[in-house]
């Protein structure tokens, strides 16, 4: 007797398509890690209005097809990287990076000052701060500061290294900040927040209005501020310029250094804003029970809604729901399919993996103190059917729209009184590992405004909370409504 299914034993994979509702050739299905799924194929039918003298009916009959349905999972970093792209229709802007996927290839050697890759080096400019990892010698997987630049070679001090003649697959150089020379970098107030420099050049270091950047690394000695500790923290890129780094989000206490002696570090990562670009995949789900194997094909989906929520005491989570075109089963898989492993790193959890919850600008330490954070994206998106088409013939652009609520103990009268009078404000969160190379997702909303809640007073014995609802809407100077930050590497203070 076969084994009935169970929850166990299905797994779910997906594939970019280039074509709305067709499966791209050869697919290469990126495994999904979840924890449900809710997809169907939700056919449309219509009982026959046909009148017979018996009374029976005489056929129902499929006149259409509407797929689609959620995905639920945990937030580990990485992870939900393609899904956050494709909620936000934005694209990644990504710090130039180069992993061999050939043994010997991409990168093909390193010695004690030089790494020869085969494309690419050039876009690693001077002063580039970049992390090694996956070299055969262990002393190599380190950070280390670029000198210079060609195509196929990236260049350090002499004896940064020790030499390794074969480089292996997964190897990885990766820009994780940039570096100054011994007191080029300045912090000012002068004329707003801002660093300076003499030597180094902002604008070659893939910044931008809306980033984040970590200022200083107390794990290496030399590498922050001395002289105004303060000034070691997050702060956000309001302008670029050659020798002047603007920001109009900084650490509290922020003041001028001359960083004498000091050759800062400054951590920096990818980047992701709200874009109008839709994409659309086919989510391959294995009934890996049967025998044979069910292989089920939902085409077209496109992911309309995604909601983030991140609970007291708890495992960050994420539900994504996607509208698309049709769904199919067959035993055989798709022809030239294969597969690709999600990343392995770690869920994140709401206790010691926030690294921050930031609310006009500020820390929220308290007496405020957050319960609970959700994020709702929707992108508002419509199936668009078709005489001719039994499932939709693509989908709909609509509104781009996110809301979200603050559940916080009721400290003081601040988030009441945004409330009560509609005042402008912020958030952002932080949210990754606090061990290994302390991965990070970082979500900012710049402007956003507080539309409901008020003080809930429940009953005897218990705490006064307030859960505040919040949209967010296109910032005036920075015209976008969400950022997201991805740190690859964070040094521990």
């Amino acid at each position: 007797m076969a084994d009935l299914q169970t929850t166990n034993r299905v797994a779910l994979a997906k594939v970019r398509e280039t074509t709305f509702g067709v499966t791209p050739a050869n697919p290469a299905f990126k495994a999904i890690r979840q924890t449900s799924s809710g997809l169907n194929a939700n056919p449309k039918t219509v009982i026959t209005q046909e009148i017979r003298p018996d009374r029976q009916v005489t056929d129902l009959i499929l006149v259409g097809q509407e797929a689609g349905g959620s995905v639920g999972g945990e937030v580990a970093f990485s992870v939900v990287d393609d899904d956050l792209e494709e909620a936000l229709q934005g694209t990644w802007s990504n710090n130039p990076s180069i992993t061999v996927l050939t043994s010997d290839t991409e990168i093909s050697d390193l010695t004690t000052t030089t790494a020869t890759v085969a494309a690419g080096g050039d876009a690693f400019k001077a002063g580039m701060l970049t992390q090694l990892t996956g070299f055969p010698t262990a002393a190599n997987n380190k950070l280390a500061r670029v000198a210079s630049s060609t195509g196929t070679s990236i260049v350090y001090p002499a004896a940064t290294f020790s030499a390794d003649a074969v480089i292996p697959v997964g190897a990885t150089i990766r820009q994780v900040g940039f570096e100054g020379a011994s007191g080029d970098l300045v912090a000012t107030t002068s004329g707003g927040n801002a660093l300076t420099s003499t030597v180094l050049d902002f604008t070659t270091l893939n910044l931008a209005a809306g980033k984040w950047v970590k200022v200083g690394d107390g794990d290496n000695a030399g590498k922050s501020f001395a002289v105004t500790a303060a000034n070691n923290g997050f702060c956000r890129v309001s302008g670029v310029a050659a020798n002047r780094l603007s920001f109009d989000r900084v650490p509290a206490g922020w003041a001028g250094d001359t960083g004498t002696g000091v050759a800062l570090r400054v951590f920096t990562g990818d980047f992701l804003t709200n874009a109008s670009t839709k994409r659309s995949n086919t989510i391959e789900r294995q009934y890996l029970d049967h025998s044979p194997v069910t292989y089920e094909y939902l085409t077209g989906m496109t992911l309309n809604t995604l909601q983030v929520e991140a609970k007291q005491q708890a495992i960050a989570t994420y539900t994504k729901n996607y509208i698309g075109k049709s769904a199919s089963t067959t035993n055989t898989r798709v022809s030239g399919a294969t597969d690709v492993a999600a990343p392995t790193y770690a869920v994140l959890n709401t206790s010691t993996n926030v690294g921050r919850i930031g609310f006009d600008g500020a820390v929220i330490t308290g007496p405020n103190f957050v319960m609970s954070a959700t994020i709702n994206v929707n992108n508002n998106l419509r199936a668009q059917m078709a005489v001719g088409s039994l499932g939709a013939v693509g989908t709909g652009n609509g509104e781009f729209t996110v809301t979200g609520t603050l559940e916080t103990y009721f400290g003081d009268k601040t988030l009441y009184d945004k409330i009560i009078n509609n005042t402008l404000t912020s958030f952002d969160m932080r949210i990754g590992r606090s061990d290994g190379y302390r991965e990070t997702i970082l979500f900012d909303f710049p402007s956003i405004k507080l539309g409901s809640g008020a003080p809930s007073v429940a009953g005897k014995n218990q705490d006064v909370t307030i859960s505040a609802g919040f949209t967010a809407f296109r910032d005036a100077t920075l015209l976008y409504t969400v950022g997201v930050g991805r740190f690859w590497y964070l040094p521990t203070s």
